[in-house]
């Protein structure tokens, strides 16, 4: 894939992150610009821009109150541009899919002509369940999920258990297929590192 349609596909957009600020603030008009921050992963220095932006617009109005705080409220014309983003984002997420589908659907086709028979996914992410709905179509059979993160391990995903990469040997997969965008580069690094797996196949999206 490349870089433009993999930041087309996975980066969150402007639209998205005023959505979801404006849907956080109908939620809860005291909460504050770190709160907001530290939930939607975006910089300090970007919410408030954002917050500053939004004002601008007439889409929110602020009003202080003790001790030192401001609260956020959403202005009728906010309303009415949340609910454009949310229809907007409705019909964004059908096309995304397919695009996302059809991506996957190549690679799932490339390991097939490959002899793949046995695949492992590594990576636990929106692109993986579209995968493993993709795979349904073919003739290989997924053995296993695998992850770093830790929080992740040991839940059950699509009927199977979360395994750390050192658990992937035992999977006997033909192929590991990397299934997060986001963490691709640092998937390859650590799946090169692991004992017993030089001779499988490594396939990224």
């Amino acid at each position: 894939m490349n870089n433009s349609l993999q930041d087309q596909l996975f980066k969150p957009s402007d639209r998205m992150r005023d959505l979801q600020l404006l849907g956080e603030i109908e939620q809860n008009p005291k909460v504050s610009q770190r709160e907001l921050s530290h939930k939607f992963g975006i910089a300090l220095g970007v919410t408030n821009a954002c917050i500053k932006r939004m004002a601008r617009r007439g889409l929110i109005r602020l009003k202080g109150f003790p001790p030192r705080r401001i609260a956020y409220y959403l202005t009728p014309k906010g309303f009415a541009e949340k609910s454009k983003l949310m229809v907007h984002f409705f019909f964004y997420n059908i096309q995304h899919y397919a695009e996302m589908k059809k991506v996957i659907s190549k690679r799932l086709l490339e390991m097939q002509e490959d002899g793949v028979k046995r695949v492992a996914f590594c990576g636990v992410s929106d692109e993986m369940e579209v995968a493993y709905i993709t795979l349904q179509g073919s003739d290989m059979k997924l053995v296993g999920i695998t992850d770093e993160d830790g929080d992740k391990q040991g839940k059950k995903f699509l009927g199977h258990k979360v395994l750390n990469l050192q658990e992937m040997k035992g999977l006997n997969p033909d192929a590991i297929l990397i299934t997060s965008m986001q963490e691709q580069t640092s998937y390859i690094k650590s799946l090169a590192k692991q004992k017993g797996l030089d001779s499988t196949k490594v396939f990224r999206i």
